[in-house]
């Protein structure tokens, strides 16, 4: 099984940059009673970041998105379950439950789980892709920004409020790290890390209003696998997983996806 023994692990590092405002909110049940209408989340020490939730749910979506419009029907490796839809799920809750009283279960699951879901994880399965939260390299506040909700029948102003948003230019620090990919396995996360650097993915809540434009910089990609485990735990160093092999495994995904037409 995939996650029994050691195969090999991804290190992906670089800077996420705001090309635009960045809003990853939170309730105003939730924050300060002081606090604007709809405020930015912070962590502890009260500094903005972003969830790795966040991303690592903007990176599936994206990547569900390109593997059902190959493969429409999910399940045994294929396609990509409909997340707000049950019935359209690899496994549904009523066959993980006939699954689950029968044996070898942890075999049966994976095998029978869509493509997505193999490496990012399902309600079944654990995930084999860990995003961390990103905190923010850059020293700055967030603006506060006037907004207003429209009456749709009236076609008039319902409400005034206002809303906190990162500036433009500030850079968060990520990290992904990936274990006992297959090159197929491999080049789904690589697909969306790929859109990632060309500023595809959006981040956030307001994306109508323009918000949420990020690209990933100064990306590295450390790899270690079995042949160079030893080295790895003697020393702590990483090789790189240059881009060639990074191209042959987006190569693999996409013959895998269209039959090599």
């Amino acid at each position: 099984m995939k996650w029994l023994t050691f195969e090999n692990r991804l290190r992906i590092t670089g800077a996420l940059v705001a090309k635009t405002g960045v809003r990853v909110g939170m309730s105003a049940e939730t924050a300060m009673p002081t606090a604007t209408d709809l405020p930015v989340i912070r962590d502890a020490y009260g500094k903005p970041f972003i969830p790795g939730s966040s991303l690592r749910g903007a990176v599936r979506a994206y990547v569900e998105r390109i593997v059902r419009t190959f493969e429409p029907n999910p399940g045994n490796g294929k396609g990509a379950s409909n997340p707000v839809d049950p019935k359209e799920w690899a496994i549904t809750p009523d066959k993980r439950r006939e699954l689950a009283a029968g044996d070898d279960y942890e075999a049966q699951v994976y095998q029978l789980s869509c493509r997505v879901e193999r490496v990012f994880g399902s309600p079944w399965l654990a995930s084999r892709v860990r995003f961390t939260d990103l905190p923010m390299l850059t020293d700055a506040e967030p603006e506060l920004r006037d907004a207003v909700a429209i009456d749709r029948e009236k076609e008039s102003v319902k409400n005034k409020y206002d809303f906190e948003a990162l500036p433009a230019g500030v850079r968060f620090q990520l990290e992904i790290v990936a274990e006992n990919l297959d090159n197929e396995e491999l080049g789904l996360l690589l697909l969306g890390m790929r859109a990632l650097e060309r500023g595809e993915i959006l981040i956030g809540g307001f994306k109508g209003r323009g918000l949420g434009h990020v690209v990933l910089e100064e990306a590295r990609y450390e790899w270690i696998d079995r042949d160079t485990l030893k080295d790895y735990l003697l020393t702590g160093a990483m090789g790189e997983l240059d881009a060639t092999r990074r191209e042959n495994a987006l190569k693999e995904l996409v013959n895998a996806l269209t039959g090599g037409k």
